[in-house]
């Protein structure tokens, strides 16, 4: 099974100040990077086909903030493919003498940058067994800092938790939170003076966005909930993403009366007041608004392409496969909003049933994508693959 999916990231740069009694860490802009352009090649929700490739630029550094998940064959989810070999970007055991942050491109000796998305492609996936026993779902994997360490959560519907694994693939994983809290989408972003991890949590008031400093491997202190406008009081606010560079937040929130993807620019003199982000989907030679309750979002640390999931549709924008949902990613422009339609990850999604992919990120090397799918048993497992 082939993977496409464009990877952008850039070395975070934050600076964190304190801002009212609540102290929220106010993000300020530090650019760099190219803007990212797709191919606008066709690509249907739920079609098998090519997914989005970057044409020319490339980022380098670490990916800013990500969603869950890790690359297997979503349609069989559970049922992992051959990890590949030899290297952290998965080139083959021969042929290839590639660095650390290559890859050796499939059916040649050429090695290539993992921040070249001239081409994106990935090679065989493989199932994250975590060895936490009959937990039930797992989701939301993302980077946890430098190499393969990552956040994710893991637990049954109503009893989920933040995990930390340091080396996904050794099955360890530790509790960072909690068994009491039912919380999800962790994001952690590095370079703030005080609180890196970002979650939600339900509570009494529903789903609210917090805000804490962890450090390795389940030291969570100073938590406190993110301010107005990010919070709304009697609303669930969830699923945040960041892009440090830029100082702007992208979240799900209920405040307009229906699940919405939000966006606010923060670490400015007047800063903007929440936005929805206007996004849409290609689907043939459709053209379909964003749904769903959960979009899952994932933006990179340049700010320049949003990854999220969205209900699988047909030509008609008409939702098919039963409640399934697909991987989609969207170039951002300079002003932090869509510069196109967004394209579905044809190559990750799964087709003809009502597998759930969700969650998308990538590694900080770029090198890997993670995701999380159900394989449409309603049990969730994290997978990844890797650049070949």
């Amino acid at each position: 099974m082939r993977f496409r999916l464009l990877k952008l990231g850039e070395r975070a740069r934050l600076l964190a100040l304190g801002f009212g009694t609540l102290g929220w860490l106010a993000l300020h802009a530090a650019c760099g990077g190219e803007e990212f352009t797709a191919h606008s090649g066709p690509s249907a929700s739920g079609s098998s086909g090519a997914g989005i490739a970057a044409q020319g630029g490339s980022e380098a550094g670490e990916s800013g903030s990500a969603e869950s998940g890790s690359g297997g064959d979503p349609g069989n989810a559970g049922s992992g493919g051959d990890p590949a070999s030899a290297g952290s970007a998965g080139k083959p055991s021969v042929g290839c003498d590639c660095k650390a942050d290559e890859y050796c491109q499939d059916g040649t000796i050429n090695c290539r940058k993992c921040s070249d998305f001239t081409r994106v492609e990935f090679g065989p996936v493989k199932e994250l067994a975590l060895a936490l026993g009959t937990q039930g779902i797992e989701r939301f994997a993302r980077p946890a800092g430098p190499g393969s360490q990552f956040f994710y959560v893991s637990g049954t519907a109503d009893r989920t938790k933040i995990w930390y694994a340091a080396a996904p693939v050794s099955g360890a994983g530790v509790a960072v939170t909690p068994p009491t809290q039912i919380e999800s989408g962790p994001l952690y972003v590095n370079g703030y003076l005080e609180q890196n991890l970002f979650f939600d949590r339900q509570q009494a008031g529903g789903r609210k966005l917090i805000m804490a400093s962890w450090t390795a491997p389940a030291i969570v202190t100073k938590e406190a909930p993110l301010p107005e406008p990010i919070n709304a009081p009697d609303f669930d606010d969830y699923s945040i993403a960041i892009s440090p560079s830029t100082g702007r937040v992208y979240w799900m929130s209920t405040r307009n009366g229906a699940p919405e993807l939000l966006w606010h620019q923060t670490g400015t003199s007047a800063p903007s007041a929440p936005a929805v982000l206007d996004l849409k989907i290609k689907a043939g030679k459709s053209e379909c608004a964003r749904s769903g309750d959960d979009a899952t979002p994932w933006v990179n640390a340049a700010g320049t392409v949003l990854l999220f999931r969205n209900p699988s549709v047909n030509d008609s924008c008409e939702a098919n496969d039963s409640g399934a949902t697909d991987l989609f990613a969207v170039p951002l422009n300079k002003d932090g909003i869509p510069a196109a339609a967004a394209t579905a990850l044809a190559s990750l999604n799964a087709t003809g049933g009502m597998s759930r992919e969700t969650d998308p990120s990538l590694s900080p090397d770029f090198c890997t994508v993670y995701f999380a799918s159900d394989g449409g048993t309603g049990d969730f497992a994290l997978y990844q693959a890797l650049r070949h």
